[in-house]
């Protein structure tokens, strides 16, 4: 009888000690990886050579945690002959996504006439800057910029993200 109220006590011990455990969770070495979402800026010049033909340079990018706080427009069907197409491709120069741009060479300013009337006046420049501002896909390498053409769009620039 003496042998079995020491294991009862033991027994009740330890049930006591595994009780007023504290209840951590169970930390693994392996590293949780959560990636952030990314805004991509760009910024480029554009300029009309002698020829007719755009050329652009590529001036900077920043790359920069946050979130667009809605989509542009992404659907390309509103193109115009001489609008640009700006495509994310990735390693393998796969389409992933794409985002129209107004041509940035042509401006439409509004101004007030001599009679008080709203006007507008479209003014095409030989040379301008833009910049785009894009929600970074995970797997974007490049960026792509043609120029929308009456028959196949016409490319412009490559520019590979590091």
């Amino acid at each position: 009888m003496k042998k079995l109220l020491i294991k009862l006590a033991l027994l009740f011990a330890v049930a006591l000690v595994i009780g007023c455990a504290s209840k951590q969770n169970i930390v693994t070495n392996e590293a949780i990886i959560t990636k952030e979402p990314q805004l991509l800026f760009l910024n480029y010049s554009i300029s009309k050579q002698s020829n007719g033909k755009k050329h652009i340079r590529f001036i900077n990018k920043i790359v920069t945690d946050g979130k667009l706080k809605h989509k542009a427009n992404r659907n390309f069907q509103n193109g115009t002959i001489g609008d640009l197409e700006c495509v994310e491709l990735d390693e393998n120069l796969n389409r992933i996504q794409s985002l129209h741009i107004k041509d940035p060479l042509v401006m439409i300013v509004e101004y007030v006439n001599d009679s008080n009337a709203l006007e507008k006046k479209t003014i095409k420049l030989d040379s301008s800057q833009f910049s785009i501002k894009l929600q970074m896909h995970t797997n974007t390498k490049f960026i792509l910029i043609n120029e929308i053409t009456e028959t196949e769009n016409e490319k412009l620039i490559i520019t590979k993200l590091n």
